[in-house]
């Protein structure tokens, strides 16, 4: 019955090293112990057939002490190699090959500058290089690869796999993929993302949080205007991976009724919902419980999540709404601030300048050192300086650079620090 024990933990131990389920700790302390175990056997083995035979040993329990040994030899053997090796086992970084350009240190150098390029990985993925696009690969894993676009498009398409991790850097914007078809552009200015299968997550300066872009779905995101927004793309298919995407109330209009909310996504929370980028059936339940009883008795998440759904369809009304609700309801909360940015924000987007840096600053006085501070400070210098009021700009300039000294509201900063 020992044996027996033995042999199913050795089995049990090579099947988990295999799976890569055992540390390193483990594995030694594993080998060490069943060379001392198997070894301690083929004793125990050895001494019941001496006790049972008189000096000298017969042929028969020669042979016998010789296939233990060998047993015991071949299953130590086994489970030295099998955890050494499991242990040594690396994944391979991908690799990729290059047609229509020249890849030079990571850049992309387009061979003609009329056509587009393509990058092909081994692991199946692919990324079209439009012309007139500058991009570079700043590094791989055996998991994906990290790029920049500097400005342009591309058509990208990465095979879904276990731990798959990719991302594009698009200026002060970070696109990560697990596995998914889609289009990102950038101009310097605006970041377009437009989704064909999966789904991706969107970082920067107005997503701080990570926005989710579904397929047939369209992130746009312009600086200029300081505005982001998701949208159904027209005549997009639905995905047949992610939830079922719900066309949004504005701008397009449908002409089939809009499909309601599942059971099951009804059961789940809005900031669940609006993360998954469900942002419409958030918003056509809420009106659907009527706003006034939702603003009115909705916990501060749910209010949070309305708000964002709301800004991401650019139905502004509602945004502001739950919003002001948040800061009305629950004035201490860390929702509550960050609505102060927020509420900023769309006043900015509306043209009034002079609320909106009251705004900045009243949220930057609630949160210092709050998720959206370099942000409001950049905003609100880059107001300040807009209009032409040095005074005023000068003192958030100093702090800016202070305490944002790469950010991205640098050169203006600098500028006022300059002026004389």
């Amino acid at each position: 019955m020992a044996a027996e024990r033995q042999w199913q933990s050795l089995a049990t131990v090579v099947r988990a090293s295999i799976q890569g389920k055992l540390a390193d700790s483990v594995q030694a302390q594993e080998r060490a112990k069943f060379l001392a175990a198997f070894g301690t056997l083929a004793l125990r083995r050895e001494t019941r057939s001496h006790r049972r035979h008189f000096w000298p040993p017969s042929k028969a329990s020669l042979r016998s002490a010789v296939v233990v040994a060998v047993a015991v030899a071949v299953a130590a053997l086994t489970v030295v190699l099998v955890l050494s090796l499991r242990r040594k086992v690396a994944p391979i970084a991908l690799t990729y090959r290059v047609t229509g350009a020249v890849a030079d240190r990571g850049y992309l150098q387009s061979t003609d500058a009329m056509s587009s390029a393509e990058v092909s990985f081994s692991d199946g993925s692919r990324i079209r290089v439009e012309k007139a696009t500058s991009t570079r690969i700043i590094g791989v894993s055996p998991y994906g690869a990290h790029l920049v676009l500097e400005r342009g498009t591309l058509d990208v398409d990465v095979v879904h796999s276990a731990g798959a991790a990719w991302t594009i850097e698009a200026g002060p914007y970070e696109v990560t993929i697990t596995g998914t078809a889609f289009s990102i552009g950038w101009d310097s200015d605006e970041l377009t993302v437009a989704m064909t299968r999966g789904s991706v997550v969107v970082k920067g300066p107005l997503a701080t949080s990570g926005v989710s872009v579904l397929a047939g779905q369209r992130l746009s995101a312009r600086q200029r205007d300081h505005s982001l927004s998701v949208v159904e793309q027209a005549g997009a298919a639905p995905n047949p991976v992610e939830r079922e995407g719900d066309p949004p109330s504005a701008p397009a209009q449908s002409q089939e009724p809009a499909p309601r909310p599942s059971v099951h996504a009804q059961s789940q929370s809005w900031s669940t919902r609006v993360a998954s980028g469900e942002y419409a059936s958030v918003l056509r339940e809420a009106e659907e419980k009527g706003l006034n009883g939702t603003l009115t008795k909705s916990p501060v998440g749910d209010l949070a999540a309305l708000a964002d759904a709301a800004r991401y369809l650019r139905r502004n009304d509602v945004a502001r709404l739950a919003l002001t609700a948040e800061r009305a309801r629950f004035p201490n909360s860390s929702e509550a601030h960050a609505a102060a940015f927020l509420l900023a924000r769309l006043v900015e987007e509306e043209g009034d300048i002079v609320d909106a840096v009251k705004g900045y600053d009243r949220y930057l006085r609630e949160s210092p050192r709050g998720s959206f501070a370099q942000e409001a400070l950049g905003r609100e210098l880059a107001l300040l300086w807009g209009r032409g009021d040095r005074a005023a700009a000068l003192p958030v300039a100093e702090r800016y650079l202070r305490e944002f000294p790469l950010g991205p509201y640098t050169h203006i900063a600098r500028d006022v620090m300059n002026e004389p």
